[in-house]
């Protein structure tokens, strides 16, 4: 009998320490829980954060470049905004501490600057929402006698609830409600009645006004895209990535599109009414969008880089897969695709300055890493091929990533390694290497001697031949009117470019560019298809000191500001040809 008490005894101290243990396990969690409300009929979002420990204030983890005050309601009885230095803070009014907070907000379909889209809606009233503007920072306590963990959450989960609704994220879709927790940069979260449309490559979201031979095309195409990947690269994606596809702004006489990736998607919009009719141009410019953010599933996800000033590696070799991609599909020609390989590498000789390559993310001149990467990747092809015919600027990629496998990380080194390997000699990496790390240099020079010895053959043309000139660069030289005015007044840049013409955004403390405003016209040429030659009145303007006229589509003044300095003329134009045989 005294064993059988001896044993109950046990087995009831040893329920005693398990019961014990979870409490204090759930007394112990710091994770911070954030429930995320959509009724869509209502368009109004609810947010409920439950955190782990009493506070007398939060911040939002990123400092995104719109005011949360104007947008997100808070109970003005309980809390109150505030600011420590840039930081813009939830107070209790009281100053009392809390654990729980409550705010509501309508869906915020603004452009943000340098920041994703708070909200991007569908036709039919549905919505994503982009994870990390609703968290919350790791500066909510400091003193890690009130915090054993000191100054962040142990980590952060999102609940979400949408009675009657598709909720799909990560390759997964859910009804009613979901959760997950937050990785990394976020994701955007699909709210709404569509239906997801699956295929054994991708899972999507496709926008039911959207034009069907747009959707079409896309069905067509990108399941391909992701084979043709898999093959090149000798890598299966160990995801399914989502496609987000939406139609905005129908009414509008134009056609532009806008997207982006994150962890396991790709977003994409298409605005205006010229998306209505087919059109395969219009077309292969989306697809190559397409095609380059999905080759940041290899490059980007699957395999991460190590260095962000070297971001040629993968902007400039995902716009080489979607290129190459394009040429196996037919969408392209080979003179075509070397087109394209060209006006990049102008685009790297006018744009990347007498600074290296790697600063050029300081000086927010991160395009050049996609023009420069991507004439340095058809470099790296046409040697290979000189060497190897049957081999190409994927194999570079194929031995990164067979011999980085355990890492899943890779850098510039790793390229040169691999790229010296199949061509058999050192002097391009080492070229790239100079053009990457050293400063004043002549871009036009170094860019040239890439191609010696293979099968591409390089010239200069006449700067004063007008049409000598593709429109990308007719464009870039119209573009670069608005873009030298606001260095000249500004010293910065802030405008993003349509079909037919510039939007410019308001620069804080700079007179010139306090408006938005919609530019078409220098004078009276159109800065899209007379880019050059606006550009050639705008050097003589300024030669001669006077100001240049800035003008809507209809031709309305809408600026006349004066030149400060006189800009650089116009420089010849790089010709890629391929050499005639023999």
């Amino acid at each position: 009998m005294r064993c059988r008490i001896n044993g109950l005894y046990l087995l009831i101290t040893v329920l005693l320490h398990i019961f014990v243990f979870q409490v204090s396990a759930e007394e112990n969690d710091f994770t911070l829980h954030i429930h995320v409300h959509y009724p869509q009929k209502e368009n109004q979002w609810q947010v409920i954060y439950q955190l782990p420990i009493a506070v007398d204030h939060v911040a939002f983890s990123r400092n995104s470049n719109f005011d949360r005050r104007d947008l997100y309601q808070i109970d003005p009885a309980k809390f109150v905004w505030d600011k420590a230095g840039d930081v813009l803070l939830i107070k209790s009014i009281d100053g009392s501490k809390f654990t729980s907070l409550e705010l509501s907000f309508n869906s915020y379909y603004d452009f943000i600057q340098k920041d994703y889209t708070h909200n991007i809606k569908y036709t039919d009233g549905s919505s994503l929402l982009y994870t990390n503007h609703l968290a919350l920072g790791a500066n909510i306590i400091d003193d890690t006698a009130i915090s054993p963990i000191g100054a962040s959450f142990a980590g952060t989960q999102f609940h979400f609830y949408a009675p009657g609704q598709n909720i799909v994220f990560l390759g997964q879709h859910y009804k009613d409600h979901a959760q997950w927790t937050l990785e990394n940069e976020g994701t955007y979260i699909y709210f709404g009645t569509i239906a997801p449309i699956e295929t054994a490559n991708m899972l999507a979201i496709v926008d039911p006004k959207l034009p069907p031979w747009v959707w079409a095309h896309t069905q067509q195409y990108f399941p391909k895209l992701f084979n043709f990947y898999q093959e090149k690269t000798g890598q299966a994606l160990n995801f399914k990535p989502v496609v987000f596809f939406n139609f905005d702004q129908l009414s509008g006489d134009y056609a532009n599109y806008s997207g982006g990736t994150l962890d396991g998607l790709v977003q994409l919009t298409i605005n205006g009414k010229r998306w209505s009719e087919e059109n395969e141009e219009q077309f292969n410019t989306l697809f190559f969008f397409l095609a380059h953010e999905a080759a940041h599933f290899w490059n980007g996800q699957m395999f991460s880089f190590a260095e962000q000033n070297h971001a040629w590696l993968h902007e400039g070799g995902a716009d080489a897969f979607a290129n190459l991609a394009m040429l196996e599909f037919g969408l392209i020609n080979h003179p075509q695709m070397l087109q394209q390989f060209e006006e990049a590498a102008n685009s790297c000789v006018l744009n990347k300055g007498a600074e290296s390559l790697e600063q050029s993310a300081s000086l927010w001149r991160y395009r050049n890493y996609y023009n420069c990467g991507a004439a340095m990747a058809l470099a790296s092809h046409v040697a290979i091929q000189t060497t190897a015919p049957e081999k190409s600027v994927f194999d570079v990629w194929k031995a990164i990533f067979k011999s980085n496998a355990t890492s899943r990380t890779y850098n510039q080194q790793d390229y040169f390694n691999q790229l010296t390997l199949l061509t058999g000699s050192d002097n391009l990496s080492e070229a790239f290497a100079r053009f990457s790390h050293d400063t004043d240099l002549d871009n036009q020079a170094e860019l040239a001697s890439w191609f010696q010895q293979t099968a591409i053959a390089v010239s200069l043309s006449e700067a004063s031949l007008l049409e000598d000139h593709p429109t990308a660069i007719t464009q870039h030289w119209g573009q670069q009117v608005i873009a030298s005015l606001m260095r000249m007044h500004c010293k910065s840049i802030s405008f993003s470019k349509a079909d037919d013409h510039v939007k410019t955004y308001p620069i804080p403390s700079c007179k010139a560019f306090e408006k938005n405003m919609e530019i078409q016209y220098v004078d009276d040429f159109d800065i899209h298809k007379q880019g050059i030659a606006a550009y050639q009145l705008f050097h003589e303007t300024c030669t001669n000191g006077g100001k240049v006229v800035l003008k809507n589509k209809n031709k309305q003044s809408e600026a006349e500001i004066a030149c400060i300095t006189v800009p650089p003329k116009i420089s010849p134009y790089i010709r890629l040809a391929t050499k005639a045989a023999g």
